[in-house]
């Protein structure tokens, strides 16, 4: 029997239907065109952010992921990862960030 997943109020009936949420969120902001290293871009829309804010903290080590506090989120390469992976970030109130796997959150 699957496990039902509810993320800050959408109600996934599987694992996989919220990982496909994620992915769907994740592929949302391919990169500023010209933004450099890492291809950042800013995660803009209201939903996606309130998504990630409740996404993150489930995450298991979320007070290391979420520190001082969450002024947004974004999304880029992550220079650790393997081949062009891209990732969730937390934006800190000072301008720091830190990266989070959202497989990790589900």
């Amino acid at each position: 029997m699957a496990n039902p997943v509810n993320i800050n109020g959408e109600q996934f009936p599987t694992k996989a239907a919220a990982t496909a949420r994620c992915q769907e969120i994740l592929h949302a902001y391919p990169g500023e065109p010209g933004s450099g290293a890492g291809q950042p871009q800013d995660v803009t829309d209201a939903t996606h952010t309130a998504f990630l804010a409740a996404l993150v903290a489930r995450h298991p080590e979320a007070d290391e992921k979420i520190g001082a506090g969450i002024s947004g989120f974004k999304v880029q390469v992550n220079p650790e990862g393997k081949g062009n992976t891209r990732c969730f970030y937390v934006i800190h109130p000072d301008g720091g960030s830190t990266h989070f796997s959202f497989r990790s959150c589900l």
